[in-house]
């Protein structure tokens, strides 16, 4: 399956029919959707960028915004090694949060990889769509400990959650004045967040992209066996996706048992070290 079977037009359609102002896109690692609406004056170009620390290859999500192309190039010849990466962020002035803290999609995220990257960012999320409550509070807390703001975002992989969950900057009525209020910390934070029956929902947007994707494929190309065979393939596999609901299910029991880990960790250890600023390459 695909990360996502939206369109960008569709996204900015869809979430400018459920009230937003503004509206930005940030895929994984690319900025192609983006830049395809960016001709909009309400249009934020936005991307979440997989940083890695290359000692142990453990991977965080940084939401960047206002990057242009060739910032975006130079962020994903850098993305490898966050110790490149990060005052490169810094240096162009670009406006990065740190996704997700409390989850474990990305791999063990430790105390010691938090406060490497918390003197380096601007934000962190702290209310998102698709994480659970108690993953949003730990990203909360840790903002509130570190003197960042919070920002929110839908992180919505399938239309569900498009527009349901947002940042405000009050009183602004221009990207630029949105911009303005984000890195003066005037920003606040609204919507939904995510829960066992938020993911599969979603499971199930995903197959019913996929099978709608393969019977259109099937249509248009009627000769090509290969079409058929992936149609057939997917009818006989209908039965499996019971097992999404079950796969939901554990991903959040190992998501609770993450964001717990966590907490320990940065409970563990000193005060003083997570206060201070850290040498990024320790």
């Amino acid at each position: 399956m695909r990360e996502s079977y939206n369109t960008p037009e569709g996204v900015y359609r869809l979430a400018k029919a459920r009230g937003m102002d503004l509206v930005t896109i940030t895929d994984h690692d690319q900025v192609s959707g983006a830049l395809s609406i960016s001709h909009y004056p309400d249009v934020i170009v936005g991307c979440e960028v997989t940083g890695e620390f290359p000692n142990d290859r453990v991977r965080v999500h940084l939401n960047v915004f206002g990057l242009s192309p060739a910032q975006h190039r130079e962020i994903q010849a850098l993305r490898k090694d966050v110790l490149e990466l990060m005052p490169y962020l810094k240096s162009e002035r670009l406006f990065t949060s740190l996704n997700h803290v409390a989850s474990g999609v990305n791999g063990p995220i430790t105390a010691r990889h938090v406060a490497a990257l918390l003197p380096w960012v601007d934000a962190l999320e702290t209310n998102n769509g698709s994480r659970l409550p108690v993953q949003n509070l730990t990203a909360q807390c840790l903002a509130e400990a570190s003197g960042k703001p919070g920002i929110a975002g839908s992180d919505a992989h399938t239309t569900r959650g498009i527009g349901r969950t947002w940042t405000e900057v009050p009183g602004a009525r221009t990207r630029e004045e949105f911009m303005a209020g984000l890195w003066a910390g005037r920003c606040q934070i609204g919507g939904r967040q995510g829960s066992y029956f938020t993911l599969a929902g979603d499971m199930l947007l995903f197959a019913t992209g996929f099978y709608g994707e393969k019977l259109i494929n099937t249509v248009r190309e009627p000769l090509r066996w290969q079409s058929h065979a992936l149609a057939f393939g997917g009818i006989l596999g209908l039965p499996l996706v019971a097992l999404l609901l079950a796969a939901a299910y554990l991903h959040f029991v190992m998501e609770e048992r993450f964001n717990r880990t966590l907490l320990y960790d940065l409970v563990r250890r000193p005060a003083r070290p997570l206060a201070a600023v850290p040498d990024l390459a320790a």
